[in-house]
Order: structure tokens, then sequence, then C-alpha cells
């Protein structure tokens, strides 16, 4: 999955401080990287800014959702990871040239409500990747590839007062990934996702409601490569705070792609903006930089 590789790359600073757990995630909009499904549950407008720390540079999502009432919630993300620019060159040492590699995700989503606490999501993605150069670009390899993808996914809640919530997504199903030719086409990293989040509300101070106790959110996620050989990756987390003001966050992802290892996370929510910070202690990571920094800002509007 060398031109795609990007697409398992967790987004989203509230989910990688969960350990990458957000297949039954609700509430938020980075959910659509996960579960479409859990954009649903979205109940005002949020614009949101994603970054991450790779082995190269950086990754930035920029993505806005939009609820409507009877109709469901609309939105979209656009999604940049930057590889950097490698220099060419000549005898004497001087750069003649730079060669940049990066990958672009357009997303577009769409999730309603169903009967009873079913609700279903789906997203469109147009992938792209490509090497762009410039300077004496002679007998250097260029180009770009183009393909398209979706992601589908469904969550419910279990049980008289809903603690369970369910959710079940199959991410990156679509066509290879072609850039030179077709013997070369990469293959998406198609993968069917199940996961689990239950809530506990711990008794609330004399004299307070519900709503004004701390709570935890334990969550577990298991997927798998669909249609392809590979191994099936697990994740647990957990998520304790008071309401929506602070929350801490631990995890652990039991992954393949150089992604495994324990993290932690914090998020802080004040009126309309939100702000989350993730750092992930990866063990044996190739694909990104060691211990990288995730972080999140949203508006709700």
């Amino acid at each position: 999955n060398a031109g795609a590789i990007f697409l398992v790359f967790p987004v989203g600073a509230q989910a990688v401080g969960m350990g990458q757990t957000a297949t039954a995630a609700s509430g938020r909009g980075e959910a659509a990287f996960w579960n479409p499904a859990g954009l649903a549950t979205l109940s005002d407008d949020e614009f949101a800014l994603h970054t991450a720390t790779l082995v190269a540079g950086r990754s930035h999502v920029l993505g806005a959702y939009f609820p409507s009432r009877g109709i469901g919630v609309f939105g979209g993300a656009v999604y940049l990871v930057d590889y950097g620019d490698q220099p060419r060159t000549d005898d004497n040492g001087n750069t003649i040239a730079r060669i940049a590699a990066r990958n672009f995700e357009f997303m577009a989503s769409y999730a309603t409500s169903l009967a009873g606490s079913v609700v279903f999501g789906l997203s469109y993605k147009l992938v792209q990747f490509r090497v762009d150069c410039s300077g004496d670009c002679s007998n250097l390899p260029t180009g770009a590839g183009t393909t398209h993808a979706i992601d589908l996914g469904g969550q419910f809640r279990v049980g008289p007062a809903g603690p369970l919530r369910v959710g079940v997504a199959l991410r990156n199903l679509g066509f290879r990934l072609q850039v030179q030719n077709q013997a070369q086409a990469d293959a998406l990293p198609t993968r069917l996702a199940i996961g689990a989040q239950y809530e506990v509300h711990f008794r609330p101070a004399e004299g307070a409601t519900l709503d004004q106790a701390f709570d935890l959110k334990l969550a577990a996620d298991l997927d798998s490569p669909f249609g392809q050989v590979g191994q099936s990756a697990t994740r647990l987390g957990m998520d304790i705070g008071y309401q929506k003001l602070v929350r801490v966050r631990a995890g652990y992802a039991f992954v393949q792609e150089g992604l495994s290892g324990p993290s932690v996370g914090l998020g802080i929510e004040s009126g309309s903006l939100g702000v989350d910070l993730a750092r992930a202690f990866l063990t044996g990571s190739d694909l990104q930089a060691d211990n990288p920094t995730f972080f999140s800002f949203r508006v709700i509007f």
C-alpha cells in the first residue's frame, strides 16, 4: 500500500489519546475518519483542524460538519500528508532539483439517524499520491495517481439507558491507486472494524445533577484487513473527566503498521472552543517520527 499507506495513519487527538479507539465514538467531527456514522450524533456545526508529526513532515486536516434537523449531518474534510522535499545534487554537491512527495484526500460525508438509536454514515474519498519536481528533473521519477474510495458504517446503543455504544465500519473500500502503470498499482488498505464504548457516570456530589458528575468511558476496537491477507489489530482506551471541560485519556494500540504502543491525551473545552492533545509512544515504528504529538482544535457554532 505504498501510495496509500497514509490512510492507516490515525487522525484526531481524542482518538489517539484513547489508543486509536474511535469506531464507536460519537459527538465529534473526527469520527468521519474512523466511522462516519458517528457524525450523526453531532448537534452543532463544527469546524476542526488536526495536525500530527510524521517521519518526514506533518499531516494536516481541515474539516467542517453541519447538522440539519430532519435530514442528517453533511460535511467534508481536506487531508494532506507532506513527506517533505528531497534535494537532488550534482557532482559538486550543489542542489539542482527538489522532489516533493505528498498525499491528498478530499472527503465528503453524510450521516443520519435511522430507527431507534441506530445511526448510519457514508463518506466518499478522492485519494491522490503525487510526486512533484522543480529544477533539473531529467531522469527523475515524477507523476500522480488518483483513485476513489468509500467508508461506511453504523452505530447503535445497547441497554435501557444506552451506556454501551457499538460501532461497525468498513474503511477505504475502493479502486487500486495507480501512479505509473497497472502492474504497479497499490491496493487500498481496506479494513473492517468493530468497536464498543461503555460510559460510567459516577455519583454526583450532594445537590448536584448527574450531568455535573465525573464520568468514565472505556473503549475497545478490533479491525482486520477486508478481502486481503493480514493480521487483526486490537486497540484499548479510556477517557475520564468532568463533563466536556477537562478530559484525561490513555490507551494502547496493538497494530501492525508501525503504529503500536501506548498513548496519553488531554482535552479541554470552554464555550465554543475545544483543544485536544495526544502523545503516542510507538514501538518499532518506521512510518512516523518517534513519539509523535497530535493536536486538534475545534470551534462549535
